[in-house]
């Protein structure tokens, strides 16, 4: 078999609501047997993989398991704020895979310090402890930048103000 390198398109795969999408050409190495086929290389699946989940947004193997260690927290405390099994976090630290898109949005925003480990702890609690949830989602609103909105008939308005404070019981 014969080895050769050919420019390569990536393509974000379509949706719903749009048709695939091409975003990048890289370069892969394939073999080329006897009667003409060609074979892709593992490595070169991989890049492909890599460079498309990169373009979807999705982390791999290497960034989850960075993430996790950055956080300095385990695989077991990290599998249960996320809502996942252990060995699904092995699996995909591992390169085995990818986490469901919900999964990959919570560690985008831990990733991007959006959300904290705490803030996850709060949400796994029991929902009957409201007065936390307010506080929770208050301090968040105030740590957020309210930009100004514009409205076709009456132009940019202000930003709204901040909330008042929860009542005492």
């Amino acid at each position: 078999m014969k080895s050769q390198t050919i420019p390569f398109d990536i393509h974000i795969p379509a949706t719903e609501d749009r048709a695939a999408i091409k975003v990048a050409t890289i370069e892969i190495e394939i073999y080329r047997d006897e009667q003409g086929n060609e074979m892709v290389t593992p490595e070169s699946t991989e890049l492909i993989e890599k460079t498309q989940a990169r373009y979807m947004g999705l982390l791999t193997g290497e960034d989850i398991k960075g993430l996790r260690k950055k956080l300095g927290c385990s695989q077991e405390l990290l599998s249960d704020l996320l809502g996942c099994g252990k060995k699904s976090l092995s699996r995909w630290e591992n390169g085995h895979g990818y986490p469901t898109q919900l999964v990959n949005t919570t560690l985008r925003l831990l990733e991007e310090e959006r959300v904290t480990l705490d803030d996850l702890r709060a949400v796994r609690q029991p929902r009957h402890q409201t007065d936390s949830i307010v506080h929770f989602v208050q301090a968040r609103q105030k740590m957020a930048k309210r930009p100004a909105t514009y409205n076709l008939q009456k132009g940019w308005k202000q930003a709204p103000p901040e909330l008042p404070e929860p009542l005492a019981q």
